[in-house]
């Protein structure tokens, strides 16, 4: 469901673009520790939720298997301005470093923030959810916004509600395509997503949103 080409996702302008998985993502960033320091953005694309990162003021490492995603995000720039709310002045936010490499294969370290923005379906479920786990440092948080197979019929009267939102978020805003390559349909339901986070992050607040989407949170015990 896209109303934009992918040359127009390359060229609408960050504060231009809305889609699902920004919609979700967006209250999960403007809620990080203030403590935290670093980010691991997995399955970065082209590079917008590494640049709000980034605007947050962290050290942002985002990785992606799509060499070409990852040109088009170092083509948009490695550094964020801040402003200083204090003097109006622009600073250095820390800079962006952006990856090529399969997050279930490199070597990696440990973050404070760890986001996955419709990456889980492209990847084993439980293989996946663990690795993002691992990569969490002690006391760090895991966000997520994935994308599921409704479980009908149980689903059905939510997805046809979510039709008529959809319709009024793009008459108003548009709808911004990524221009990356998406798997659809996704391998795994809600339910199953729902069952793999109890299992294999404990405390983990999971939640099915409307609009085809769910978010799923969860707090590194501190060492």
């Amino acid at each position: 469901m896209s109303e934009t080409t992918p040359q127009d996702a390359k060229e609408r302008p960050d504060h231009q673009r809305w889609n699902y998985n920004i919609h979700y993502m967006q209250p999960l960033v403007a809620d990080l520790p203030e403590t935290a320091r670093t980010a691991l953005d997995v399955g970065c694309g082209e590079g917008y939720l590494a640049r709000r990162l980034a605007e947050r003021g962290l050290e942002v490492t985002a990785i992606d298997a799509d060499p070409v995603a990852i040109g088009r995000a170092r083509a948009q720039g490695h550094t964020v301005e801040l402003l200083d709310s204090t003097e109006e002045v622009p600073l250095t936010s820390p800079s962006i470093t952006y990856r090529v490499g399969d997050v279930l294969a490199e070597t990696l370290g440990t973050y404070d923030v760890v986001s996955a923005s419709a990456v889980l379906h492209h990847l084993d479920l439980e293989d996946g959810l663990t690795r993002l786990r691992d990569l969490v440092a002690p006391g760090g948080r895991l966000i997520v916004v994935g994308m599921a197979t409704p479980n009908w019929p149980k689903d059905l009267p939510r997805d046809v509600w979510a039709t008529f939102i959809d319709k009024f978020h793009r008459l108003f805003r548009g709808y911004w395509d990524h221009g990356c390559e998406c798997v659809w349909p996704a391998p795994h339901s809600f339910r199953d997503v729902r069952r793999a986070a109890e299992r294999l992050l404990p405390g983990a607040v999971y939640t099915r949103e409307l609009m085809w989407r769910y978010t799923l949170t969860w707090e590194a015990p501190s060492a």
